[in-house]
């Protein structure tokens, strides 16, 4: 089997945290969790519940495009509905996984989507959490994905709190979970203090590589491991959903 790539990788630690019967939701400019959901409905978790950012429920995901608002991508789905919808399906306690990208992430799984640097003068303007600040505390699994990990990704303290971390949660959002993949390794916020570990460090990568590329001081699980690698069948139903290697745009 020739070299996996960091991509594939990626999608299949994500698929992982997908359990059967699962409701999941992905929001808009996702490839590597469309692929993640569609890659854990074809092998591990047949019966989960397919939510698409795009308004699809179940759709037939054969395969992705370069945007998540393609109209090929709900292809035959069971159900349209809007993100608000998406707010009353969470608040009932129906939505179990949610998948979210994040241009800041800190050590207590503090999300910034909305500017880099100040309120009043950022350097820079980001699309905005749309809907993370109300889901991501509320939601019993998030997972968060980063293609490039690094000390501006990874850092002490985000600029903006766009989705709350576990330093600003409820008693009772705290028993929810967060994982985070990068294209490094993966990470948990199992420590009993509720701070980012290290869970997993990807084939070619090393545990004080992760740590030099973290703004912060990185903690390391005690049954720290490497993270497993999918194997033939699982890298050929993801080439297969993406022929035109739409996956690896998020590493440019």
């Amino acid at each position: 089997m020739s070299k996996i790539e960091t991509a594939d990788l990626m999608i299949y630690a994500m698929s992982r945290e997908i359990d059967n019967n699962n409701t999941v939701l992905h929001g808009v400019s996702s490839p590597l969790p469309i692929l993640a959901m569609s890659l854990a409905r074809k092998t591990h978790a047949p019966d989960m519940a397919f939510v698409s950012g795009a308004e699809g429920v179940d759709p037939d995901a054969e395969r992705i495009y370069l945007s998540s608002f393609d109209p090929r991508q709900n292809r035959d789905a069971v159900a349209y509905f809007g993100l608000h919808e998406v707010f009353d399906l969470a608040q009932r306690g129906e939505l179990d996984v949610m998948f979210l990208g994040s241009a800041q992430i800190d050590r207590y799984g503090n999300t910034n989507l909305s500017v880099i640097g100040s309120i009043d003068n950022p350097k820079v303007q980001l699309p905005g959490g749309a809907a993370s600040a109300f889901l991501m505390p509320i939601t019993p699994k998030v997972v968060i994905w980063s293609a490039r990990h690094t000390p501006r990704t990874f850092v002490e303290e985000v600029d903006f709190v766009t989705g709350q971390g576990y330093n600003h949660r409820s008693k009772e959002q705290m028993k929810n979970e967060m994982t985070i993949v990068s294209n490094l390794g993966v990470m948990n916020f199992k420590h009993p203090d509720r701070v980012m570990q290290l869970q997993s460090y990807h084939p070619g990568h090393s545990i004080d590589e992760i740590k030099k590329n973290t703004g912060f001081d990185l903690l390391v699980a005690p049954d720290v491991t490497e993270t497993p690698i999918p194997g033939p069948r699982i890298v050929d139903i993801i080439r297969a959903m993406d022929p035109d290697g739409i996956r690896v745009t998020e590493f440019g």
